[in-house]
């Protein structure tokens, strides 16, 4: 699920500062770009939901040992990513409701049940334009703690992210670290 979701971001990302450069005339290709926009950003919505509900069952493995800090970091910059991966989809879609515009999964209309209202439009464009940067600095933390804990701890936290890992050897691998005495 990780790396579906971060996958989908990186491409989202990336087509959401891109589709901005595509001209407003004729309208039918910007309309298709913000529709594909609009369709997975609300595909990461329902990916995180699920996630979301999947880790209040199943809690991730304990960090390994970290200073005070880096823990407290670690669980907040979580918190940002998950938080942010459900408001800008949800401020997206908001804005695109009070647009006027249709809004299309995957070419399916959705129903209409709000009218253009260029306030509230207005203010789903800034909190989306906003949380994508904010979502930007969460992933650069991210990845650059992952791979401290790659290159600097050599601690095995990066490795239990991968996809396709071996079966951890000792508890030590796995990341669990002391929490388990092994003898």
């Amino acid at each position: 699920m990780h790396w579906l979701v971060a996958l989908l971001v990186v491409l989202q990302i990336a087509w959401g500062w891109a589709m901005q450069e595509i001209p407003r005339t004729p309208p039918g290709l910007r309309a298709d770009a913000f529709n594909l926009h609009k369709s997975i950003g609300l595909t990461i919505l329902v990916l995180m939901l699920f996630r979301i509900a999947w880790r209040l069952r199943h809690p991730p493995p304990p960090l390994p040992d970290l200073p005070r800090w880096q823990r407290v970091l670690a669980k907040g910059n979580h918190a940002l990513l998950y938080t942010a991966l459900v408001v800008m989809p949800v401020a997206g879609y908001l804005g695109s409701v009070f647009s006027g515009y249709p809004v299309k999964v995957f070419g399916i209309m959705l129903p209409a049940w709000g009218g253009r209202d260029e306030s509230i439009k207005a203010a789903m464009s800034a909190i989306h334009l906003v949380t994508s940067w904010i979502l930007l600095a969460a992933i650069a933390l991210h990845v650059a703690a992952a791979l401290r804990h790659a290159l600097d701890h050599r601690d095995r936290v990066l490795r239990r992210m991968l996809p396709y890992r071996a079966t951890p050897r000792s508890p030590r691998e796995s990341g669990v670290g002391d929490a388990i005495k092994v003898e």
